[in-house]
């Protein structure tokens, strides 16, 4: 009855208002780049492009820096650092801003932050949630049944994550933790062994490159598939892999930023997975394999399909 007397327009402004977005409030962010190598630029560059698209003009004031440029000596809003070492020297300012890390491993995230959670500190990583490797897997070889994962010491507690995530893709996981190099190599002989294909999980205690070449010789010489998580894996061997390019973690940093200064209390996502991904295959190997897949952009959008863009095994 009440909505009667209300006039058409007023109903109208009601319905537009409850879907409106939160303007992005005017601040500063301090971008900390780990070099000048090109990695760490396309990052600034996605996430220039994002805040171009999603913000208005200089509503936030962007200050790039590198590692080895003195500090600012104004204080910013928030610090994105790109690249482990800049995310150190974030964490270790004495007096800092809320902080985003975009482009570093889990593994590595969680060892400088002690795996607690905090507030005023989070991340994007570099690295592929298990779930994606899991399906992609599952695409290249629809009759594989066993699946040896080697991973490092930071994945054991998600371990029966893990195995669950193995049972819906429908493939028994073999997990292999490894300590250092020597105990991967030790490692990857008993996984090719055993299982139909191979997942490295990335975690540089365990993937030096040196274990990483015995894995990729290993397994093509027993005709296993590898199924990694970089372009490099497919480039120097591996069947496939899932990964995302540095400008797409820049695009997700660059959301993030926005939802940061969106959010009137200023509070920080919980860390994530990228959220976008590309696959790559390496046709010769997969055809000396046996293997027969479609195109990189189909397996892409089944994986997008399976749900493997947000599972993640969590402790």
């Amino acid at each position: 009855m009440v909505a009667r007397l209300l006039p058409a327009h007023f109903l109208c402004l009601t319905v537009l208002l409850a879907g409106v977005v939160p303007p992005v409030a005017a601040g500063s962010v301090e971008l900390l780049l780990s070099g000048s190598e090109r990695l760490y630029t396309r990052v600034s560059e996605g996430l220039q492009a994002q805040l171009d698209a999603d913000v208005a003009p200089q509503t936030i004031t962007l200050r790039r820096a590198t590692l080895d440029q003195p500090p600012s000596k104004s204080a910013a809003d928030l610090t994105v650092a790109v690249g482990m070492a800049a995310c150190e020297r974030g964490l270790a300012a004495a007096s800092r801003a809320p902080l985003l890390c975009t482009l570093v491993p889990k593994a590595g995230f969680e060892g400088i932050t002690d795996g607690r959670r905090r507030a005023d500190v989070s991340a994007i990583y570099l690295d592929q949630p298990v779930a994606r490797q899991l399906s992609l897997a599952r695409l290249l070889a629809p009759d594989a049944t066993r699946a040896g994962l080697l991973v490092g010491p930071t994945f054991r507690e998600q371990r029966a994550a893990a195995m669950r995530l193995g049972r819906t893709v429908g493939l028994t996981l073999d997990i292999e933790v490894a300590d250092d190099e020597r105990a991967a190599t030790r490692a990857i002989q008993r996984l090719v062994a055993r299982n139909d294909l191979i997942l490295p999980v990335y975690d540089p205690a365990a993937l030096t490159p040196s274990s990483a070449k015995w894995l990729l010789h290993l397994a093509y010489q027993k005709q296993r598939p590898v199924v990694g998580f970089s372009r490099a894996y497919v480039d120097a061997g591996a069947v496939a892999a899932v990964f995302t390019e540095p400008e797409q973690i820049g695009r997700q940093t660059g959301q993030t930023v926005a939802r940061f200064f969106q959010d009137q209390q200023r509070r920080l996502s919980a860390p994530q997975y990228p959220s976008a991904f590309k696959v790559a295959v390496n046709r010769p190997v997969a055809s000396a394999l046996g293997l027969a897949p479609p195109s990189d952009a189909a397996l892409a959008r089944a994986m997008g399909q399976r749900g493997a863009t947000s599972a993640e095994p969590s402790p």
